[in-house]
């Protein structure tokens, strides 16, 4: 279950608020002084840091919001103040607090606040390590800007949570967050999804339907697997980041935008433009604000932080891991990273016959294995690709320009796949 870090050195109001949070269904950490509270910070999964701002001895409410930060970036920081010390909590807001409250208070306009910012805080982004700490200061930064951001990793990193912080750190926090899928839609309906399309544009439009970039005014768009757009919609994409304005699909109407667009790829773009997969004045317009994520192979110290999240988040807070078992999760290469390990725990938890999980409950497998299985997978799409490279020849008489076409590839990229294939 999620907790609430509560700072108060009020016995009565400490008492009081413990209460009312738990009846409102939140587990409470709570802590008399900034001291506990330090020692308490990352212990657990924390939704929300609810702290007064003055507190007795040398650490202060600020001094907290200060570790949080650099714990658990991604964790909202609600202050507490009495009205002399206004100021100061806008000052701590300049520094990441997400809010506060000014005593006396209604306790129901306290569990609102509460509410809005731990729902809104519902993310995996969980660890410590120096790569993680590195991204999330680098993200922190770029929320701020109104650059475009694309964000670099492998599929199950966390690359749509990264992108949902920016949002909740930006400006444009309060407007909506769009998330389209690039490689999930087929291409000849994603420009339909994205623009909109007036009514009778094509066979089923019974009506003019507003797209996801109407839908994302005055918030962010994020647009997840961004490398797989065909050449038409990258073309039509770049239009908008350049003119911030769009006609939707069938009409002539033109429509502006003010989203802010975050893209994200797991694959290697700037390679995919040396290649001419991808238009390199898109790449450098969607990447004006670059952000890496690291695989969790190499960020093992985050593995034990991550497993005991997912327990946790999942209704399995009781059930321990093994010393055994946490360095086989650590030693393992996770080829599908965060993704992989939350599978992997969840079912060792449901299958388990106790409260304890050991080396033999996890099912997974030694890394020579693993590292078998991938490159039989690389072989098998290998063997798929040239099949239908062969098949696209044969089918337009050795025509190369027209096996393109078929392919739906670019004459530029079909030429180099038949170079680096041998075909």
């Amino acid at each position: 279950m999620d907790s609430i870090l509560l700072v108060e050195d009020k016995r009565a109001m400490r008492n009081m608020l413990t209460t009312a949070l738990r009846e409102d269904g939140w587990n409470v950490i709570a802590a008399s002084s900034g001291a506990e509270a330090i020692s308490k910070l990352g212990c657990g999964s924390t939704a929300l840091v609810l702290s007064d701002i003055c507190l007795p001895g040398e650490i202060s409410g600020m001094d907290i919001l200060r570790r949080s930060r650099e714990l658990n970036h991604w964790v909202p920081v609600v202050l507490m103040t009495a009205f002399g010390t206004v100021d100061l909590a806008v000052e701590a807001m300049k520094e990441g607090a997400r809010d506060f409250i000014t005593k006396p208070f209604d306790l129901d306009e306290l569990l609102a606040m509460v509410r809005r910012y731990s729902n809104s805080a519902g993310t995996e982004l969980v660890g410590s390590s120096p790569s993680l700490m590195a991204t999330l200061r680098r993200v922190s930064k770029g929320a701020e800007t109104n650059l475009n951001i694309l964000i670099l990793g492998e599929s199950g990193t966390g690359k749509e949570l990264l992108a949902r912080l920016i949002h909740r750190e930006s400006s444009r926090s309060e407007g909506p967050f769009v998330p389209v899928n690039c490689a999930a839609i087929p291409a000849d309906l994603l420009e339909s999804e994205l623009f909109g399309a007036e009514k009778g544009a094509y066979t089923g439009a019974d009506r003019t339907r507003p797209g996801r970039f109407e839908h994302a005014q005055g918030g962010s768009i994020f647009l997840d697997e961004v490398g797989d757009l065909d050449r038409t919609l990258q073309g039509k994409l770049l239009r908008v980041l350049q003119e911030r304005e769009y006609t939707r699909v069938g009409g002539t109407e033109i429509f502006h935008t003010n989203a802010r667009v975050i893209s994200a790829s797991n694959r290697d773009l700037k390679r995919e433009t040396e290649e001419g997969r991808f238009r390199d004045d898109l790449y450098f317009r969607i990447g004006e604000f670059p952000v890496s994520i690291s695989p969790l192979r190499d960020r093992s110290e985050d593995v034990p932080l991550l497993a005991r999240h997912f327990l946790d988040r999942s209704g399995y807070s009781r059930i321990e891991i093994t010393d055994d078992a946490m360095e086989k999760l650590k030693a393992f290469r996770w080829p599908g990273n965060v993704r992989q390990l939350r599978s992997i725990v969840l079912r060792a938890a449901a299958l388990a016959d106790g409260p304890v999980l050991g080396p033999d409950n996890l099912e997974i497998e030694g890394p020579d294995r693993e590292t078998g299985l991938l490159e039989q997978s690389a072989r098998a799409a290998r063997d798929r690709e040239v099949q239908l490279i062969r098949r696209a020849l044969r089918e337009t008489g050795g025509n190369r320009k027209k096996a393109a076409e078929l392919l739906k590839v670019s004459y530029r990229t079909l030429l180099s796949r038949l170079k680096e294939l041998d075909l």
